[in-house]
């Protein structure tokens, strides 16, 4: 044992430019299949509804959820909410679970729209449609409409307002939908919201929604020499942006200092695959990808992982400048960096151990479980986008 954990460590003092993506399965879910995490799990769904719990290498179908899989999300107190349908008889049945393995149908109604996404809100939760009608579900069912002949592209919830992305720009509402606030931007799809803003895909770049002053601004600069490329789907794992991208390849990016996007992993295989309006999400660490490829080197077609927490790879010498002394279950860091910053650690398995703020790295602890031991990594983020890693043995 002792002789791989030095093997391992020796690993990891190697750098490469970048690390592939790692096919983890061939698995589809349907046509429109989706990537979410649901009551802390990774659920694939369209056709079928389906769970992991190894990042997309195995999948368990979810047998207690029929028809087409529409919508699944968390909703409040530990109770996550989906929606199915069935197209032949305009029936969507609503379930509810608090384990996402098992669910049981409350509620059910019968809409002419295919049900796309749910938002919530409190206690209330809104299930919008592929048209212009969004179902409101509190103490009772009712209906709120876009206005005009604008149909949902997606929807999400950031405090008190809903935000659309819709075939006609920008839709926000204050009141439950009950009246809209219209930002005109053309190219807009997926919304993601990180941190209190909201960010949508686009046919260039990544945008982000300015909900009070009604404006949609670019986020980042693109370290390319073409124009910014179509952005598929977007997600954020600890206060990082992510975002995947249709360019010349299937490119993944992420968002440093709130500044540049900067690539990350090797490009994906093909040059033709299937978009939907979720085909990526970050489980434990892991961005989830469904690549599921209809042009060049279909047989590569899949579900795809990329480990955020690996240590084995890291492009430059983060850990210049970044000291770290051990003492019983407390980490005494010093950082040449005089500010704030947010310390995670993770194990060998990319597991986080402890993830929390600290004033100053300058002078810092961070307490261990008591449990904790064997590899550490622990990654420093400064609010600025600067990153220190240091790895040890515990």
């Amino acid at each position: 044992m002792r002789i791989l954990l030095l093997v391992f460590l020796a690993a990891t003092t190697i750098t490469f430019a970048q690390r592939p993506w790692v096919l983890q399965s061939r698995t589809s879910a349907g046509p429109t299949g989706k990537l979410h995490i649901v009551n802390n799990g990774l659920v694939f769904y369209d056709s079928v509804a389906l769970r992991s719990f190894d990042h997309g290498a195995t999948w368990q179908p979810i047998s207690t959820l029929t028809g087409t899989v529409c919508a699944m999300s968390d909703f409040t107190s530990g109770i996550s909410v989906a929606v199915t349908y069935d197209a032949a008889t305009n029936l969507a049945r609503c379930s509810f679970s608090s384990s996402g393995t098992t669910w049981t149908q409350f509620d059910s109604l019968t809409i002419t729209q295919r049900p796309i996404k749910i938002a919530t809100i409190g206690e209330t939760w809104y299930l919008a449609t592929a048209g212009s009608k969004i179902y409101v579900f509190s103490d009772k069912l009712d209906s709120v409409s876009l206005p005009g002949s604008a149909t949902t592209i997606d929807v999400v919830a950031r405090g008190t307002d809903l935000i659309a992305s819709t075939s006609a720009g920008i839709r926000t509402s204050a009141d439950g939908g009950k009246t809209w606030s219209n930002i005109n931007a053309d190219g807009l799809g997926v919304l993601h919201v990180a941190n209190g803003i909201v960010y949508a895909t686009s046919v260039s770049g990544v945008k982000k929604i300015d909900v009070d002053a009604k404006r949609v601004d670019d986020v980042g600069s693109w370290n390319i020499p073409e124009a910014p490329p179509l952005s598929l789907d977007i997600d954020s794992y600890q206060g990082g942006l992510y975002t995947i991208t249709k360019g010349a390849s299937y490119q993944m990016y992420r968002l440093d200092g709130d500044t540049t996007w900067t690539e990350l992993a090797y490009p994906l295989p093909g040059t033709k695959a299937t978009v939907t309006p979720s085909v990526m999400t970050i489980d434990a660490g892991f961005v989830i990808l469904s690549h599921q490829l209809t042009e060049g080197f279909t047989d590569s077609a899949g579900v795809y992982s990329y480990d955020l927490n690996d240590f084995t790879s890291v492009e430059e010498d983060l850990s210049t400048g970044l000291s770290i002394r051990v003492q019983e279950n407390t980490l005494h860091l010093s950082s040449t960096i005089n500010d704030a910053a947010r310390v995670t650690v993770v194990d060998i398995l990319g597991r986080v151990v402890c993830d929390q703020n600290v004033p100053n790295v300058s002078n810092a602890t961070v307490e261990l479980p008591s449990q904790s031991s064997g590899f550490l990594g622990i990654v420093v983020r400064f609010n600025n986008g600067k990153v220190q890693r240091r790895h040890l043995v515990h």
